[in-house]
């Protein structure tokens, strides 16, 4: 959609430094390397790289305006448009979903976000909104999926997608007749305002623990950000069992729909499933799904009470629940007999203790754990984590996980400072060692829990980016074994 420049800056603060404010333009960018002939290339300064450095190559790649919040960035642009805002990132937002006609209005959005499950809960929102008839996409850490189905795409390694992807996106959808959308919305990504000219019809709001601290200098400005959510969206869903998140609902004036453990409970917990009940406004219904995992009753609840808040009866939910299914990566069997090993993307403490004391209570033998830290991450946790792991694990390996620029025997060192010295806890720096040690460790019975990558397909050492699957590396490894198993 071509639009003049004055369009987008109506009603926006602007000062107004040269070149034609009725200049046509066709897309807005952020990143110089996606600019094409007729774009606005916005300047944005974040932890790691200031926009402004990028300006000369905008222009080279057809640039027609540049919109930042410094005057000096001008240097050197004299022949395109040049105007200063107050906020880039909130302008892009603004002007990505303008100029693609405002599409997520014409959508029915939900937002989800948390510390952990964000993945699993839009994903189940998702299947049952499609097992139901409605055209429905997932937006998130998986990439885009429509209708169930992942599309094989190259799209943004973020869990909240910056403003261009999104509305861009969320345009395609629309011509796709798609009428629901689910996105997970990180703490970053609300910091960022990429959702801030979102039209968001419902916010989620599952828990908060312990994640990207150090990215937002403290635990506050990590629950501001989460907060963000509240103001954007019209209608909220939220985790009466999360002491933070309860205070904050009943301060809400907003339509408010509560999940928790009263609305939901454990009839019987199976190493492959659960039985579970759920009791809506008095009337009680049991069901089954064929995955486990304790934590996973709180992430069913979110997504029952998402959408029974759209208006949809329990009745027509409750014949599609036996059909859900987790997302790859959460808590992912790889193999089931003799013994059992599985994957999981924790990678939080929080997380870590939900998926290792879940383990713990459908294994009859021991469980063996390997897990790391990312590097470049809250150093914080890492102690607390090992202490979380060496609780559950008859044996733990320590390894990388993305050590990025850090070392990683340092950062497993980190990990496990608190531990006292144990022939049961072992140090392998390389993550294909120690899990071919850990299933070489497993007799029948046995579960083997490999945590923190989940789904992830690469591994992020030093400046490198190289393959790396904990699923593909676990079936190459037992397929050298001289014994077969499911």
């Amino acid at each position: 959609m071509a639009f003049v420049i004055a369009e987008l800056l109506k009603d926006w603060p602007c000062t107004w430094l040269h070149g034609s404010i009725n200049e046509w333009i066709n897309g807005v960018k952020d990143d110089s390397r996606d600019v094409k002939p007729g774009d606005v290339f916005v300047v944005i300064k974040g932890r790691h790289a200031n926009g402004a450095s990028y300006i000369d190559e905008a222009i080279r790649n057809g640039a027609v305006c540049i919109i930042s919040e410094e005057r000096e960035d001008d240097r050197g642009s004299q022949n395109v448009a040049f105007g200063i805002v107050p906020n880039t990132r909130s302008f892009l937002s603004h002007a990505s979903s303008r100029i693609h006609g405002n599409p997520s209005e014409r959508l029915h959005v939900v937002a989800v976000t948390g510390t952990n499950g964000k993945t699993t809960v839009s994903h189940l929102i998702g299947q049952i909104l499609t097992f139901l008839g409605y055209k429905t996409a997932v937006i998130g850490t998986l990439g885009l999926s429509i209708d169930g189905k992942k599309i094989e795409e190259e799209f943004p390694r973020l869990t909240t997608w910056p403003a261009p992807y999104l509305h861009e996106t969320f345009m395609r959808l629309l011509k796709m007749n798609i009428t629901h959308v689910i996105i997970e919305a990180s703490s970053m990504g609300l910091e960022q305002h990429r959702l801030d000219h979102c039209s968001i019809k419902q916010g989620v709001f599952l828990n908060i623990g312990h994640d990207h601290i150090e990215d937002h200098n403290g635990v506050n400005a990590y629950r501001n950000a989460k907060c963000r959510l509240m103001h954007l969206a019209n209608k909220i869903v939220i985790n009466e069992d999360d002491p933070f998140w309860y205070e904050i609902g009943k301060k809400s004036n907003k339509e408010l729909k509560w999940f928790g453990k009263q609305h939901i409970s454990l009839e019987e917990l199976k190493p492959l499933s659960m039985n579970l009940k759920v009791n809506d406004e008095g009337k009680e219904v049991s069901f089954e799904v064929e995955f486990t995992g304790i934590y996973n009753i709180l992430n069913i609840a979110a997504a029952i009470a998402t959408v029974r808040q759209m208006g949809i009866p329990m009745t027509s939910i409750i014949p599609f629940l036996p059909q859900l299914t987790l997302p790859l990566g959460r808590f992912q069997f790889i193999i089931n007999q003799p013994f059992k090993v599985v994957i999981d993307y924790a990678h939080t403490p929080e997380a870590l203790n939900y998926f290792l004391s879940s383990a713990a209570q459908i294994t009859q033998g021991r469980l063996l754990v390997v897990f790391g830290c990312g590097g470049e991450r809250d150093q914080s946790k890492r102690s607390e984590m090992g202490e979380i792991a060496a609780l559950y694990a008859q044996n733990l390996w320590v390894t990388s996980d993305n050590p990025r620029s850090e070392d990683p025997l340092k950062i497993c060192q980190q990990i496990i400072k608190d531990l006292p010295p144990s022939n049961r806890i072992h140090i392998e720096i390389d993550r294909a060692t120690a899990i071919e040690q850990a299933l070489r460790s497993c007799q029948p019975g046995d579960l083997l829990c490999i945590a923190g990558k989940g789904h992830e397909a690469t591994q992020h050492i030093g400046k490198h980016i190289v393959p790396f699957s904990d699923e593909l590396t676990v079936r190459t490894i037992l397929s050298s074994f001289s014994t077969k198993w499911e």
